[in-house]
């Protein structure tokens, strides 16, 4: 149908514009996101960690996630994070992206990993939080099943591998 389109002279049918704007829109909505050559998202799943490559690693582990509009902010965290609901929302997944290893260690180094607080202090979580360490990603998981506690941290606590030299 393509090919008799484009002899024809005839643009693209109404459901080929809308997909094709989904998709521009997308991609000026995300910095994150890339587009390949056949103009669909992509997301690179080697080096550091983006927003999109969290959320693809997440999806491939067969958790479902909702992004939260507004991002979390905390004292003890240099950058801001997003905020996903696992499941039904009881679970909350705290994801926090920064530059390099080094300036997200900065952070996670002056946590008391057991409490997710800054040593001497104590952060009233409203559910058991757990710290997960990945590179230049740090992640708060809030729940109180520990079935999705360890899903969401082998998800992620294993990172992306190392970018191929070309």
């Amino acid at each position: 149908m393509a090919a008799a389109l484009a002899s024809t002279g005839c643009a693209a049918p109404p459901a080929d514009r809308a997909a094709d704007s989904a998709r521009a829109s997308v991609a000026a909505s995300d910095p994150t996101s890339a587009l390949d050559t056949t103009g669909a998202p992509s997301c690179p799943m080697e080096g550091n960690w983006t927003a999109c490559a969290v959320e693809e690693r997440l999806k491939r582990a067969g958790v479902v996630i909702e992004k939260q509009a507004d991002p979390v902010q905390h004292p003890f965290m240099s950058v801001p994070g997003a905020t996903y609901h696992i499941g039904n929302a009881e679970h909350e997944l705290e994801v926090f992206l920064y530059p390099s290893a080094e300036a997200r260690a900065r952070d996670t180094a002056a946590l008391d990993s057991t409490t997710v607080s800054p040593r001497g202090t104590r952060v009233a979580w409203r559910t058991p939080p757990t710290l997960v360490v990945s590179n230049n990603l740090a992640a708060i998981i809030l729940s109180f099943n520990d079935r999705t506690v360890e899903r969401l941290t082998l998800a992620l606590a294993a990172g992306l591998p190392e970018p191929e030299k070309r």
